[in-house]
């Protein structure tokens, strides 16, 4: 007969404990082991000794040391709290040149969305076609004028007008 019917009879716990056994690795026997002799040996070395003078002893490092922690973590506080608003004021002024056109065109969006609703598709032809001219114009004044604009590209163009125009 296979197994066994009552499972309170010791032969159902031995075979359990040994099955259980059987499948543990011994990595983990050992690691477990290990976290229990650190745990104890931590455990052991802040009791202090019984004799009175070492206690008080004990507790004054314990209170400095409590001190030291708490000032040299406000200082890196400090010091953490100085890098980041450097940062932030860094970033500020990196993307300030931004702003402006950015605040003009959340501004202009309603307004643009409404007429452009309101035109048909020839109308928005138009619009585009006047837009490519007008750039066209731009980028053949500034080719003329290289000395005073430097090498150009119609690419650059574009993405400064992204900036004012969306």
């Amino acid at each position: 007969m296979s197994g066994y019917v009552d499972s309170q009879t010791w032969e159902a716990w031995f075979e359990s404990y040994e099955v259980s056994w059987n499948n543990t690795s011994f990595i983990f026997v050992v690691s477990v082991l290990l976290s229990l002799a650190v745990v104890i040996a931590t455990w052991m070395m802040r009791i202090p000794n019984d004799d009175s003078d070492h206690k008080q002893e004990y507790n004054e490092r314990m209170k400095l040391q409590d001190i030291q922690e708490a000032k040299a973590e406000e200082e890196s506080d400090n010091e953490e709290k100085e890098e980041i608003n450097e940062k932030s004021i860094g970033n500020l002024l990196e993307f300030n040149h931004y702003l402006p056109g950015n605040v003009e065109k959340v501004q202009r969006r309603p307004s643009e969305k409404t007429i452009e609703t309101q035109l048909s598709a020839e109308q928005i032809m138009a619009e585009r076609k006047a837009q490519s001219e007008q750039l066209a114009a731009i980028f053949k004044m500034m080719q003329d004028q290289e000395e005073k604009f430097g090498e150009t590209t119609i690419d650059e163009i574009k993405d400064q007008m992204k900036l004012y125009c969306g």
